[in-house]
């Protein structure tokens, strides 16, 4: 914090406090110190925290009496200017729907219960555990209006120094609200404490690795809950759907709108549904013992291709447990395993001699196969498909000539694609 005050008025006209600053800077200064004060027994605590500044000997048990736990309710003492660090119901200069930070008198007690605040410690179990210099992480939660101190990278102007704005934010529980604090004025770390700062890394195992990482995604992936006008439903990627406008240009009527091609994807959610039938009709053949498919096109269909469709699904599932906003461009990954599985039950279908296929000849070269007729002809009709497709839907994939309204309805094959310019 500074002597400087927030301006009456912002950019957007709302009004603030015009309270005392309480800023975010990078570098450590004088500013940036703060006393931690009981927000009860403060009787008690004056005479301890008068022989603790004139650097008396104070026996370790009186010490530890005034040590800061978790749950425990303070204030918050600005060394600089005197004054205990508050929130109150003014929103904040650059986000509206925060509270603004500010500080409040000593001597102030009508707005007493604005500056007080909880400590809570990041991963403690109980209200025992202590705050550790460098060590300790944690939430600096108002008692009273129950939002916790938070910050973001973006700069304020040029009345805040261009630090970051401090605020208070509605939700707690963010990663973005958890504090540390590097150094206590006038006292430096013992041996012990730095060996304590240093983090401990446990040591796991791939599983283990991988069980933590796909955790920490959806849980960060489910935080995201902030609603966006172009986001979809995952039941709707596959069949193309919608997709998302990235940008457009008024002046000369173009835009860039991401979307698959709508004949590719549809060809390959063909092949995943026709796979599909295949295996669940094989499996109830064969437990009638009717076994109308070749060994070799079997193992092929189970194990390659089987491959194929289990990352198509590893990769497309899971976004059924997200909470946040997702959209088309999420579907991209299970998109190539599903040209892959296209690939696949085009091959199964027009390849007849699997037989010359998986074999190789007794000199290590691969034998050749020559496609027959018609599945070079399928092959050339799906390839042309897919250019002309690619061809028709360029201008607004990439925004590189201007459509009339006629040429852009032309490309709206369904009503939920959201393309400009059509009048």
């Amino acid at each position: 914090s500074n002597a400087g005050r927030y301006p009456l008025r912002y950019e957007d006209q709302r009004v603030s406090s015009q309270g005392q600053q309480v800023t975010g800077a990078k570098a450590l200064s004088d500013g940036g110190f703060w006393r931690i004060k009981p927000a009860a027994d403060a009787d008690e605590f004056a005479p301890f925290l008068a022989r603790r500044l004139a650097g008396e000997a104070i026996p370790s048990e009186e010490l530890d009496r005034w040590a800061v736990h978790n749950l425990d309710q303070v204030q918050l003492e600005h060394v600089t200017t005197g004054t205990n660090l508050r929130t109150h119901d003014v929103a904040s200069p650059m986000t509206a729907t925060n509270m603004e930070i500010t500080t409040l008198a000593l001597n102030d007690t009508a707005s007493a219960a604005d500056t007080v605040w909880q400590i809570q410690v990041d991963g403690a179990k109980s209200n025992t555990t202590r705050l550790q210099t460098s060590s300790s992480f944690i939430r600096i939660v108002s008692d009273k209006h129950g939002v916790a101190v938070w910050t973001h990278k973006k700069a304020l102007p040029a009345w805040g120094h261009a630090h970051q704005e401090i605020n208070g934010i509605k939700k707690p529980s963010e990663k973005s609200t958890l504090w540390t604090v590097p150094q206590i004025r006038g006292r430096e770390a013992t041996a012990e404490e730095q060996a304590e700062m240093r983090n401990k890394v446990p040591r796991l195992g791939f599983f283990a690795k991988f069980a933590e990482l796909q955790g920490l995604m959806v849980r960060h992936n489910n935080a995201l809950t902030s609603v966006h006008p172009f986001q979809s439903s995952p039941i709707s990627w596959p069949l193309m759907i919608r997709g998302i406008s990235f940008w457009t240009s008024s002046p000369d009527r173009r835009q860039i709108y991401l979307m698959g091609n709508p004949v590719g994807w549809w060809m390959a959610d063909a092949a995943l549904l026709g796979y599909a039938t295949l295996m669940v009709g094989m499996a109830l053949l064969a437990r009638r013992n009717v076994h109308l498919i070749d060994g070799i096109v079997h193992r092929h269909m189970t194990r390659s291709t089987g491959f194929i469709a289990a990352a198509w699904a590893l990769h497309y599932f899971p976004f059924f447990l997200m909470g946040r906003s997702l959209f088309l461009h999420h579907y991209l990954p299970a998109a190539i395993f599903a040209y892959m599985m296209l690939a696949a039950v085009f091959q199964i279908l027009t390849t007849n001699d699997y037989q010359r296929f998986a074999l190789r000849h007794w000199d290590g070269r691969a034998r050749a196969l020559l496609p027959s007729a018609a599945a070079t002809a399928a092959f050339v009709a799906i390839a042309a498909a897919h250019i002309a497709t690619f061809v028709h839907f360029a201008p607004i994939s990439y925004g590189s000539r201007t459509l009339s309204p006629a040429e852009v309805a032309q490309r709206r094959w369904m009503g939920s694609y959201d393309l400009h310019f059509q009048k």
